[in-house]
């Protein structure tokens, strides 16, 4: 069972607050904030919402179960799966065996990818390392060390032909991505 008040009592010390400062914020009594945290009352969903404002928590964290797995993926470098395709790296960071809401990966591009992609969702670039000229529908784009572009990856994108920089960069997309060599 979800224990509402512990949750609260966490979070409340996280935050540096004394139940008396938690209880002049929202207005309530001492004893009610004390009652609360032991589990001895069930606060209405009105005094939750104002709970989850003053500790800056988003209201469904309440009913979430902490007695279930919440790491999706806890890879090791020795533990990410490595994918080679015409000397281009991949290097997973997410299990996707364990996940499939998010991909991510870290990309080591040794000269011009000549491959053209599109895959539902969206998808982020980081550039960690060189430059990279990249294409997306009828926009290019240069992006050097500390740049970053988001956009609608079922749009086609591809490296531009002369991208022949290596670069490494690091790519995330919702959801994940399939590769298909």
């Amino acid at each position: 069972m979800i224990k509402v008040g512990e949750f609260i009592r966490t979070v409340r010390k996280r935050r540096r607050l004394t139940t008396t400062q938690l209880a002049e914020k929202l207005e309530l009594s001492n004893g009610y904030i004390s009652l609360i945290e032991r589990d001895i009352v069930s606060p209405s969903l009105a005094t939750l919402r104002n709970i989850a404002n003053v500790l800056q928590v988003p209201l469904e964290s309440f009913f979430l179960n902490m007695e279930e797995e919440v790491v999706y993926s806890h890879l090791k470098q020795e533990e990410q799966e490595v994918l080679t395709n015409k000397g281009k790296n991949w290097r997973m960071l997410i299990d996707k065996n364990r996940t499939n809401i998010m991909g991510a990966y870290f990309a080591d591009v040794p000269e011009q990818d000549e491959d053209i992609y599109s895959h539902e969702g969206v998808k982020l670039i980081y550039v960690l390392e060189g430059e990279s000229a990249i294409s997306i529908a009828k926009e290019d784009y240069t992006l050097k060390a500390g740049d970053s572009l988001y956009f609608d990856a079922s749009l086609l994108h591809w490296d531009q032909k002369d991208n022949d920089s290596p670069r490494k960069v690091l790519v995330v997309t919702v959801p994940a991505e399939d590769f298909h060599f």
